[in-house]
């Protein structure tokens, strides 16, 4: 059975394996149809190590598309589920998501707030994170409205947002001129100094946790979005679990 073999590669970590039952999941084919659990195989087999790129990105691909079309209650549930894997062996994750039951699976660890995200009992949030051309991003809410997609930069000062994006944020009102704070030095990973406009970030929003009034920084244009530390040292602990790709807040 196609099922139990998939299952089977699953549990060595095979990323191949752990797409294959996402499909079946997503699709209904054999299991009943199940769009959290679909899209955590989907996430655990994008995170594998392999050394076949197209294999990764057919599972982000899966991933992303399926996303697009889950409510927030369902990603929230997607949450739960990887979280039970937290403190495991990662190759045991795929089968602890198939063997999870429904919405129950906050009795078995976790506990689910009201805008769907999920925290561990020991009060720790789980975030996902979302690959991107070979790097790892936390999806943040910036102000409340905007969904943007940030590197953590532990040597960053500040957050950081490019000036094209910031440009955007202004014209749509999500920043107001009252918002920025004037210029700053900042020391930049070789050694020299920069000048840049600094701003207020009113709320950050990573899972369910809300920072609000974040010091940030103008980035050069097309530049990436730094998680820098005027948002992770007001956390009172986090850490990364590379072999899941989460986000760990507590």
């Amino acid at each position: 059975m196609l099922f139990q073999q998939h299952r089977l590669a699953a549990g060595q970590g095979d990323p191949a394996a752990l797409d294959g039952l996402g499909s079946m999941f997503e699709s209904g084919s054999v299991v009943p149809v199940d769009f959290a659990k679909a899209y955590a195989l989907f996430h655990l087999a994008a995170s594998r190590q392999s050394s076949d790129p197209a294999l990764v990105a057919r599972a982000i691909a899966h991933r992303d598309t399926l996303g697009a079309r889950m409510s927030s209650a369902q990603l929230g549930r997607v949450n739960e589920l990887i979280a039970l894997c937290n403190g495991s062996d990662v190759n045991r994750c795929g089968e602890i998501i198939i063997s999870a039951g429904g919405l129950t699976v906050a009795g078995s660890g976790t506990q689910t707030t009201r805008n769907g995200l999920s925290v561990s009992r020991d009060g720790k949030m789980i975030v996902p994170l979302e690959e991107s051309s070979g790097v790892y991003l936390v999806p943040v809410v910036v102000n409340g409205v905007m969904n943007l997609k940030f590197l953590i930069d532990t040597g960053a000062t500040d957050v950081a947002i490019p000036a094209d994006i910031v440009a955007s944020m202004v014209m749509s009102g999500f920043i107001e001129q009252a918002d920025f704070l004037g210029e700053r030095t900042y020391r930049v990973a070789n050694g020299s100094t920069m000048l840049s406009q600094t701003f207020r970030i009113r709320s950050l929003k990573v899972g369910n946790i809300v920072i609000e009034n974040v010091r940030a920084s103008v980035l050069p244009e097309k530049g990436p979005l730094l998680l820098g530390q005027s948002f992770l040292r007001r956390l009172k602990s986090w850490s990364l679990d590379n072999a899941l790709h989460v986000l760990i807040i507590e």
